[in-house]
């Protein structure tokens, strides 16, 4: 495994689109749920049976490239409402063989603080 990050932001779900992130609503913190509840969907999970859930459409992505304290700073599974959490992470950031810590500086502004919404956005961290 390995760190993933996301920016995720609401959508509604078309019949066709089998592609799209969700989260269970149980998941949510209240306050979100209440800004989004014209989002929330019923899900058929064969194992489980239905549940609510969120669907959401991926605004920003980053694999890795954080630093060792990230992972102390930040909680696995953890999701983020606001932009304030979202811009601490962008200090964490670290170049390695892939990308170089300036190419992820410049994605993480573009992609997860330049366009997060508060009360619309997830800053979504798994690791």
């Amino acid at each position: 495994m390995g760190l993933d990050i996301s920016h995720l932001i609401p959508t509604i779900k078309q019949p066709e689109d089998e592609s799209l992130d969700y989260i269970e609503i149980k998941d949510l913190n209240p306050e979100y749920l209440d800004k989004n509840k014209t989002f929330i969907a019923e899900k058929d999970f064969e194992e489980f049976g239905k549940s609510e859930v969120i669907f959401f459409l991926q605004k920003g992505y980053q694999r890795k490239g954080m630093s060792g304290k990230f992972y102390s700073d930040f909680q696995n599974d953890g999701i983020y409402y606001d932009l304030q959490s979202v811009a601490r992470a962008y200090h964490y950031l670290e170049g390695d063989h892939i990308s170089s810590k300036q190419e992820l500086q410049i994605n993480f502004q573009k992609n997860f603080i330049d366009n997060f919404v508060e009360g619309k956005s997830i800053f979504l961290i798994s690791w």
